[in-house]
């Protein structure tokens, strides 16, 4: 009788404990601001330097259909994996080259995939860094973490911008 006592005192403590882990909410970006910060001047080097296939930039570009096409960039600024100092500042790149609106391509920076973000009912995000490629209501292509081997950014792109 003690054991279950005992078993059933622990668990009511257990119950009652609260989570101390703090609560992160995504913070949104613009492209200038990251270009322009101190603290990542890393990215913008990398943008720069950068060269996007030009004839797939001109097919996104020709696919591309403002207010309808939608970009979402979900990424941890502060780390140093390949996903974050190379595929985030190209895949920025390349949509300032064909052209996209800012309004339309959102950047959330995050302290892990746990934040919480606007788009929560719409995307889970389980690595970092994230993109999303919509058309309306409709998710045409993502990239989670890293690109497929047979694959380039711009591919990736031009194939969900096509109808």
């Amino acid at each position: 009788m003690r054991e279950v006592t005992a078993v059933a005192c622990a668990f009511l403590l257990g119950a009652c404990v609260q989570s101390t882990q703090p609560e992160y909410t995504a913070e949104r970006l613009t492209l200038e601001q990251l270009r322009t910060t101190p603290g990542f001047a890393w990215f913008d080097a990398e943008f720069r330097a950068y060269q996007p296939d030009t004839a797939l930039v001109a097919q996104i570009r020709s696919a591309y259909v403002p207010g309808q096409h939608h970009f979402y960039v979900y990424v941890k600024p502060t780390c140093s994996c390949v996903g974050t100092q190379k595929l985030f500042p190209h895949f920025l790149r390349i949509l300032a080259e064909a052209g996209v609106r800012e309004e339309d391509c959102e950047i959330y920076a995050m302290h892990g995939t746990g934040d919480k973000h606007p788009h929560q009912n719409r995307f889970r995000i389980e690595r970092l860094p994230s993109f999303y490629i919509t058309s309306g209501a409709d998710i045409r292509g993502s990239i989670l973490g890293e690109l497929p081997p047979d694959k380039t950014l711009e591919q990736i792109i031009v194939e969900a911008l096509r109808p």
